[in-house]
């Protein structure tokens, strides 16, 4: 059975959309209170922290280095930043062929 043509469940929009949007909003708020410590909220750290978890899905063993280690957070909260929109859209996407469909 082609899974694209079947109908969407309520238990794919909840995997899909209301989830992952419920984590970055949790996240962001996470990440917003830990920057309010110091006073004032530095956007490129603020950035930075928010794309940690969205970033490089990949663990280090271990035989890596500090270095590399470090190397794998930079990056991974590089990209993980730019991830975001990403995992956005693709929620509201999921979550209005959802509505469409029914």
């Amino acid at each position: 059975m082609d899974r694209r043509n079947e109908k969407m469940m309520i238990e794919d929009v909840i995997k899909k959309s209301i989830l992952p949007l419920a984590f970055i909003l949790f996240w962001f708020w996470i990440v917003s209170t830990i920057m309010k410590v110091s006073g004032k909220t530095d956007l490129f750290w603020w950035i930075f922290l928010s794309g940690l978890p969205f970033g490089i899905h990949k663990g280090m063993d271990i035989t890596a280095t500090l270095g590399m280690a470090a190397l794998s957070v930079i990056i991974g909260a590089l990209i993980g930043s730019i991830m975001i929109p990403v995992y956005v859209i693709r929620a509201v996407y999921v979550f209005l062929r959802y509505i469409i469909g029914k």
